[in-house]
């Protein structure tokens, strides 16, 4: 891309930026994965009433969108999951963040997806999904029935993860290879199916494995 086009670009997306803030990054041990909290200060949260997305620039006209698995919409801050344990423009952004930086995003849209009201809840995906299944449960408030299962690469990401998740019926299962949702798969044949004709279920990971999922709970009714 020549000099010419970049500029030309920049000044068709300069007026859609936004900035936010980094005020912290807390990393699990090991660091692939990351807690990135922001203050965004041209963001009303008070409409969020489904998981939200929000397309941060992560390089170059290169944006990825990520989930706020947390938020306060008083003081407008919000805390992002990052898994940076690949070699992608999302990933180095994540890593390369540290307090005090500015980042730029272009905007915030609905997932659409919230929770049911009265009804019980099922999450089921992957280590990217975390951050919308804390979303949800942050939607969701006190008393709801949450269970589900979600998909980990790193054993030690299971320790980080049962912290969020005490006390409900979520269980974190070691995922054996990048897109191998064998785990999940078996999880779902194990459901009673009695037990679960009133629940809602979630699906957020790699697409090609929750088509799969989809079907393979449609099947078992």
């Amino acid at each position: 891309m020549n000099k010419l086009t970049q500029k030309a670009l920049s000044l068709a997306e300069s007026p859609f930026i936004h900035s936010a803030k980094v005020l912290a990054v807390r990393t699990w041990e090991p660091d692939s994965m990351r807690e990135i909290d922001l203050h965004l200060p041209d963001c009303d949260m008070r409409r969020w009433n489904s998981a939200q997305h929000i397309k941060f620039k992560v390089g170059n006209f290169v944006y990825r969108d990520y989930t706020p698995s947390g938020w306060d919409a008083e003081t407008r801050t919000c805390t992002l999951i990052v898994v940076t344990a690949h070699d992608g423009p999302g990933s180095r952004w994540g890593r390369s963040l540290k307090a005090g930086n500015m980042v730029s995003y272009l905007g915030v849209d609905s997932s659409h997806q919230q929770p049911a009201p009265g009804r019980p809840l099922v999450f089921l995906g992957d280590e990217t999904a975390i951050g919308h299944f804390l979303a949800l449960r942050q939607l969701a408030g006190n008393g709801v029935a949450i269970s589900g299962a979600v998909i980990l690469s790193e054993e030690h990401h299971r320790d980080e993860f049962g912290q969020y998740f005490t006390g409900w019926g979520l269980q974190s299962l070691r995922k054996k290879s990048s897109k191998d949702y064998f785990e999940l798969e078996e999880w779902v044949t194990g459901l009673s199916i009695e037990e679960h004709k009133d629940t809602i279920f979630y699906l957020a990971g790699y697409s090609r494995e929750m088509v799969k999922l989809r079907r393979l709970l449609r099947r078992r009714g």
